[in-house]
């Protein structure tokens, strides 16, 4: 989804429950947008991100769907949830628009950056921000580990020259600290895996694991450990400060990028249970304070 698709949507959400705003800029200016579901006064808050690597575009559409179904779901019930939940659609609208639109509507002298960045006129497998920077290794975890031998911008790997140097991280750090949630939920493209861990203690990791599971029933997604092939990701940053957090990989590995649209169907079908997931969390979360 591109910026102004994403933006026309979630300007037309109405429902008493949601309200939306401005959590950041992207690197080229552009909102970065939180849709708040407030069922109650709490503090309890799940935060579902997606699009933070540019030619992943398609996770979008499914947060998309996730939100659209939850204002139908949320029209039709009377009991809410004990928590809210917060949704970034998209981290990275600089990057979609890009892999979406190409660089014929940018300026000239940034048409030449981003050429320079890519070593092509080929987006399509672009993944970084508009500045070269991969935003998921760009979070202060375990930064200086980095597992690219990419050392300048890029079109995908550059961890940036400094952690959390990007405004789009700066913004969903922001956001996760505000809210400090209880879980947070990653989405990117593509292989059907869920990561979780990044060197929690043995108490966190087993929480942690348990809300994988969940997850990996709902949607037969494969739980696969990282940790040691991982930093700098939001993920990872988040677990670094006690929160659940996962990454989840949609859709089927035997798809090349760019990802076929056509699948987003499949993907929705298996990621549409989202709200009992979440539940089975916080319960999860819950049950885990007083141990």
């Amino acid at each position: 989804m591109d910026y102004i698709s994403l933006k026309n949507f979630v300007n037309n959400l109405n429902n008493k429950y949601v309200s939306t705003r401005v959590i950041g800029k992207s690197a080229l200016g552009k909102n970065l947008y939180g849709v708040f579901f407030m069922f109650n006064d709490s503090n309890n808050w799940a935060v579902v991100t997606a699009g933070i690597h540019a030619r992943e575009y398609l996770s979008t559409e499914l947060v998309v769907k996730q939100i659209t179904d939850l204002v139908d779901y949320v029209n039709s019930v009377k009991t809410l949830p004990d928590f809210n939940i917060c949704f970034v659609p998209t981290v990275n609208p600089d990057g979609a628009d890009i892999v979406i639109k190409g660089i014929k509507y940018l300026s000239a002298d940034l048409q030449q950056k981003l050429i320079n960045i890519n070593k092509s006129t080929n987006f399509t497998l672009y993944k970084a921000n508009a500045n070269g920077v991969d935003l998921n290794n760009n979070f202060n975890a375990n930064w200086n580990n980095k597992f690219t031998k990419t050392h300048e911008p890029s079109s995908q790997g550059f961890y940036g020259y400094v952690p959390e140097s990007e405004s789009e991280v700066q913004a969903l750090k922001n956001l996760t600290l505000n809210l400090n949630p209880f879980i947070t939920i990653s989405y990117h493209l593509k292989g059907e895996e869920i990561y979780f861990d990044f060197f929690q203690n043995a108490k966190e990791y087993l929480r942690d694991k348990q809300m994988a599971e969940v997850f990996a029933s709902s949607t037969g997604y494969t739980i696969k450990p990282t940790q040691h092939i991982s930093s700098g990701g939001y993920k990872d940053w988040c677990v670094t400060l006690g929160i659940p957090a996962l990454t989840i990989e949609l859709g089927e590995d035997k798809f090349s990028h760019p990802y076929p649209a056509s699948q987003i169907k499949n993907i929705y079908n298996k990621n549409k249970d989202l709200l009992n997931c979440l539940i089975k969390c916080y319960n999860i979360y819950n049950s885990y304070k007083d141990r």
